[in-house]
């Protein structure tokens, strides 16, 4: 009887928790969940549930590296949105010290294993290898801007947690790239630039009109990512660009 009582109580306290949070507090733990769904998903067959697939083994150690960073990033932030739901803010600051190791050690290896796929030949139908070489050196530039903007407006909680969301959505192109649909392929860059930024200015339409106000961190984040993107494919098709990616590979 006593343990059931005790089951009772903590249920009761469970569920008062979640009916204490407020609307942004489960919105960041609900999009802490879509984001480690999405890339299982995106990368099951060549990853997380590869050997169930008969697919190419790994290039490389240096590719498995970096799965497991970007791994422990999408685990990462899952926690910082719990610590912050649950109050245990002493925690979510302790462990943001780790997240800026672990975005620098990001950025190398990611940097790292972008340049190995080039010298590999990797592309996505429709690019050559020194077109599609840009898309994630993109992310690699993107990224970290992002990133120190959210740590620069740290003791600005509104700001600093909508721009670690765009340091996400910058990074789901690649899961949403290979997502098990037909019409991908056809699609190419409309598809993983245009879904990520279709979802970043709904979210920032939605906010704007949640709180009567535009945060500008936030719009100044996602228009950054935004414009990058024909950014990379402007500089991409440069004979700069092609100097360069030559050189990289020689």
């Amino acid at each position: 009887m006593a343990t059931n009582i005790a089951t009772l109580n903590q249920m009761a306290t469970n569920k008062g928790w979640w009916s204490r949070l407020t609307f942004e507090h489960k919105f960041f733990l609900a999009f802490s969940l879509f984001i480690p769904v999405l890339t299982v998903i995106g990368y099951a067959q060549t990853y997380y549930l590869k050997p169930l697939f008969n697919t190419p083994p790994l290039p490389s150690g240096l590719v498995h590296l970096h799965a497991l960073l970007m791994s422990a990033w999408i685990v990462l932030f899952g926690v910082q949105a719990y610590l912050v739901s649950s109050k245990r803010i002493k925690m979510h600051i302790t462990l943001g010290m780790l997240g800026i190791s672990l975005a620098t050690a990001m950025v190398i290896i990611g940097t790292m294993t972008g340049v190995a796929a080039l010298k590999r030949g990797s592309t996505f139908p429709g690019y050559t290898p020194e077109v599609f070489f840009m898309i994630p050196m993109g992310d690699m530039v993107v990224f970290p801007i992002i990133f120190a903007a959210a740590i620069y407006y740290r003791h600005d909680a509104a700001s600093h947690k909508r721009l670690m969301l765009v340091t996400m959505l910058n990074l789901i192109g690649p899961s949403i790239a290979r997502l098990p649909l037909p019409f991908i392929l056809d699609l190419g860059t409309i598809w993983f630039f245009g879904l990520p930024n279709l979802i970043a200015f709904s979210l920032l339409a939605f906010d704007t009109y949640r709180n009567g106000k535009m945060n500008k961190a936030f719009a100044a984040g996602i228009v950054l990512s935004f414009i990058s993107w024909p950014l990379r494919m402007a500089i991409a098709y440069t004979g700069t660009w092609e100097q360069f990616t030559n050189w990289l590979v020689s």
